[in-house]
């Protein structure tokens, strides 16, 4: 069981406050909701893969076309200096159990979570201590070694310092509590799409490399995309798409299989 797996933060984040915590593809949703796709937000608040922390419609072309096959895109709040910490996970927590709540189904809605850059690394720390079960992760562009990169770029390391202090612990500690190459044997088994930038000056490919290594070794099933010549934050256009496929195909087949279980179930209790 998860740490926080005992905790209820509906009083705060529920239905009704969802716009406060998270911007989401509702206005362009047709139902029923088959999936919830979370994004986690990149330094600053801003996002690579489209997102932004001003409060608004998510309604980028992705998220259209998610909302157009029953998946929710919500982009999370958890604040521009977060890094995927235990207070951005809670938060996150929270924004699944309250779009759970205002689209109730009979059984779970599948969840995946994407991120690029900070939110590459939030969406691979969510994989190791959410309470939910995801059917897919995608992070491009991650920085994978939070505790080598703090010396490797000094212009970071406040950011990496205010997540860390959440930690009741030495801040040498904390920074492994959301630094992905140290939580490897925690993530969950399921499919991990990542892609990295060749020439990437802020979190170098050869550390990306590393990671997908060692997340093979722990049996995961890793999609892996290097992307020559590019620096940090782009993508060549096919690899944008298939992050997206990824994410879309895996929601849809995990809504199916829960939705036939749940019918074969219903069947045979009648």
């Amino acid at each position: 069981m998860k740490s926080n797996s005992f905790l209820n933060d509906n009083k705060y984040i529920n239905k009704e406050t969802l716009p406060y915590y998270a911007n989401t593809n509702e206005e362009h949703l047709v139902l029923p909701v088959k999936g919830i796709v979370l994004e986690f937000p990149g330094l600053g608040g801003g996002s690579c893969l489209g997102g932004n922390m001003e409060r608004e419609s998510y309604s980028t072309p992705w998220a259209k076309r998610f909302g157009k096959k029953g998946i929710i895109s919500a982009y999370l709040f958890p604040g521009p200096w977060s890094w995927g910490n235990k207070g951005a996970v809670r938060m996150a927590d929270a924004v699944v159990s309250a779009v759970m709540e205002k689209y109730k189904q009979d059984f779970d809605i599948p969840v995946a979570v994407c991120g690029g850059s900070m939110g590459g690394v939030g969406a691979l720390i969510y994989a190791a201590d959410s309470r939910y079960n995801l059917c897919a992760v995608a992070a491009a562009c991650p920085c994978v070694d939070v505790a080598g990169n703090i010396s490797e770029v000094p212009e970071f390391a406040r950011t990496y310092i205010s997540a860390a202090a959440v930690y009741d612990t030495e801040l040498k500690d904390a920074l492994m509590k959301f630094s992905p190459m140290h939580r490897t044997d925690d993530m969950q088994k399921t499919s991990y799409f990542i892609c990295s930038d060749g020439e990437d000056e802020v979190f170098p490919e050869g550390e990306c490399d590393s990671f997908v290594e060692k997340l093979k070794s722990y049996g995961h099933r890793v999609e892996y995309h290097k992307q020559p010549g590019l620096h940090h934050g782009e993508f060549l256009t096919e690899v944008r798409e298939r992050l997206h496929l990824s994410l879309e195909n895996a929601i849809l087949k995990s809504f199916e299989k829960q939705y036939n279980g749940h019918k074969t179930l219903s069947e045979n209790i009648s």
